[in-house]
């Protein structure tokens, strides 16, 4: 018997137009309501570099489709992704490899006055809003999109719920949850040389600045030529709801899966960022990557920078990562928070199993990151 056919809802639309926030939204109306749904924002799953041109999507797809059996084996019944497309062609890469999915592309505008607004709203490239807009214009000229949605005017929780009507009531009736039982996971991708493939894992207490920290070393390291990747574990395994374990599960499942992506392309070294799992967890993950050679950094701060980076984050500073749970938090959930975070931050202290921990109290980005590397064994000591 075939596959039932999994409703797939794709926001697309011009840089900082909201694809990201308004597919998690999507995302967390479902969860909410007991449906276990998944999002993958396409940034998250293509963080390669350099790379030629014209493959970006290619690696997108193919990532996407290697996600997408672990995502049903969890249970997912329907996926909400979040990405930049505008031409047919370019939508039939994805629809290509997943033959099982129903997808609905929809196209998010705004007026060129809110998209300035926003995009500088984001404290992210000004310069390149010029660009954003004119890139609007031309996917107001486009026609690939099943439906187009102009959310002018809309906070996201009614854009999102404004999207879903557009969308016929997306995602509908669904097809009783199916769990595959003989998936296999991804093969790996054969390796380029018999040395083991750098990998440097970053963990530590939230809002210590794991991902802050590792995207800033993956960017350090491509800017040499060195093709680099960068997987944020909690980007690429956003399913709801879920148990820890079958959080876990996926995760290392899929952080497999991307990184064969990425070998397939010629990746020579990986940066993780990982949340504060046991010594056990990050195991269970280096497992997962056969052929590499695991440096895992415990990043560390005291109490009150904690705090502070809690509620910077509260503030919507740092990166802007879809799902980020400090967002918006008032002064006594904002408190539990930085609690939990000390809390985590000692009991990383008593495990100790951490090859390297770098202190990060009153230092920038890229100082911590410089030392990180250097103490690494000047990491990944490769030639582009």
């Amino acid at each position: 018997m075939s596959n039932p056919h999994l409703p797939v809802l794709w926001l697309s639309g011009p840089t900082g137009v909201g694809k990201s926030s308004v597919g998690w939204e999507v995302f967390a109306q479902l969860s909410r309501s007991g449906v276990k749904a998944a999002f993958v924002d396409a940034d998250q799953i293509s963080l390669c570099h350099p790379l030629p041109e014209g493959v970006t999507h290619r690696v997108r797809a193919r990532n996407l489709a290697a996600m997408w059996p672990h995502f049903r084996q969890e249970g997912m019944r329907c996926l909400v992704l979040a990405g930049f497309v505008d031409t047919s062609e370019e939508v039939r890469e994805y629809t290509t490899l997943l033959p099982e999915a129903a997808f609905t592309l929809c196209r998010l505008r705004v007026d060129s006055a809110e998209l300035k607004e926003r995009f500088l709203g984001r404290g992210w490239r000004p310069d390149l809003v010029a660009e954003a807009v004119a890139e609007a214009d031309a996917l107001d000229r486009s026609d690939y999109a099943d439906v187009c949605v102009d959310t002018g005017g809309f906070a996201v929780p009614e854009a999102a719920r404004l999207v879903r009507e557009r969308a016929g009531g997306w995602p509908g009736a669904l097809p009783a949850p199916t769990f595959p039982g003989d998936l296999r996971r991804h093969p790996p991708a054969a390796q380029l040389d018999a040395a083991p493939t750098p990998v440097l894992w970053l963990r530590g207490a939230t809002a210590v600045g794991k991902s802050t920290v590792g995207y800033e070393i993956f960017s350090q390291v491509y800017r040499t030529g060195v093709r680099a990747a960068y997987v944020d574990v909690k980007q690429i395994s956003a399913l709801g709801p879920v148990s820890d374990v079958e959080n876990r599960r996926l995760k290392a499942r899929n952080l497999a899966a991307v990184w064969a992506g990425y070998r397939a392309v010629g990746a020579q070294c990986l940066v993780v960022s990982g949340e504060a799992d046991s010594d056990d967890t990050v195991q269970d993950y280096a497992d997962s990557l056969p052929g590499t050679a695991l440096t895992v950094c415990r990043l560390d701060a005291g109490p009150a920078t904690l705090a502070e980076r809690v509620a910077r984050r509260a503030r919507g500073g740092g990166p802007s990562i879809p799902g980020d749970g400090l967002k918006g938090l008032g002064p006594d959930a904002l408190k539990r928070v930085a609690d939990r975070a000390v809390r985590e931050a000692e009991a990383l202290d008593r495990a100790g199993a951490s090859d390297l921990r770098i202190d990060t109290d009153d230092r920038s980005v890229q100082e911590v990151a410089a030392d990180v590397r250097a103490r690494a064994g000047n990491w990944p000591n490769l030639s582009p």
